[in-house]
């Protein structure tokens, strides 16, 4: 069950980079120029007791000191917050900082989840 829904991820994910790769090069035929929009990559920072930081969309982005790299993921904001939240509840960690990139396998882009943690 679990590697239909991987499957089926990559799929959508396939057709929506299949998508922007058209309406790109539809929009450097057309006479006025188009940008394409394109996911910038952000944070989410959910400290325990504190009030969540806002996003970032700087290119060069280091976690925040004492949080470590705990995993990384193929999925959305949602996923990894849901994946953060478990942590916490679980005693496993007391915050963390979900941060999303563009990260290119094989010639797809990709949008990856890490999720960082403060032990």
């Amino acid at each position: 069950m679990n590697i239909k829904k991987i499957a089926a991820a990559v799929g959508v994910a396939t057709a929506g980079v299949t998508f922007a790769i058209a309406t790109q090069g539809s929009a450097q035929a057309a006479s006025a120029p188009q940008t394409l929009a394109m996911k910038a990559p952000s944070q989410t920072a959910i400290p325990a007791g504190e009030a969540a930081t806002s996003r970032s969309t700087q290119g060069d982005w280091n976690p925040p000191a004492g949080y470590v790299l705990e995993r990384s993921f193929m999925g959305t904001d949602a996923a990894c917050r849901k994946e953060g939240d478990r942590g916490v509840a679980h005693g496993k960690w007391r915050q963390y900082v979900c941060h999303e990139k563009l990260v290119k396998v094989t010639d797809l882009w990709m949008l990856y989840q890490f999720l960082y943690v403060k032990k």
